[in-house]
């Protein structure tokens, strides 16, 4: 390997080999999983829902979305407002 090789490829000139097309792979595993979720409950239908809107379709794709944005933004918050300290704390 020549020193041009070793700049190309440190500066994003070449792709891993096993990185490329990875993201698109992945974005379509998500893809196929959220519509799993959405199709299979029509196809095996339950009646163990105890709720009305557990029924939705995708209801637990987007319960835990919701869920895991509100632990965000609440640790930012806690994060913001009770943990941080101003930066001349320790100089006093």
């Amino acid at each position: 390997m020549t020193a041009r090789d070793a700049k190309t490829r440190s500066s994003g000139g070449h792709r891993p080999p096993l990185q490329f097309g990875s993201k698109r792979l992945f974005y379509a595993g998500l893809a196929l999983v959220a519509l799993a979720e959405i199709v299979l409950p029509l196809i095996f239908r339950s009646s163990e829902s105890h709720f009305s809107f557990e029924d939705f379709p995708a209801w637990g794709s987007l319960y835990g979305f919701a869920s895991c944005v509100a632990i965000i933004v609440v640790s930012k918050v806690i994060g913001k407002f009770w943990l941080m300290r101003r930066e001349d704390y320790y100089d006093s």
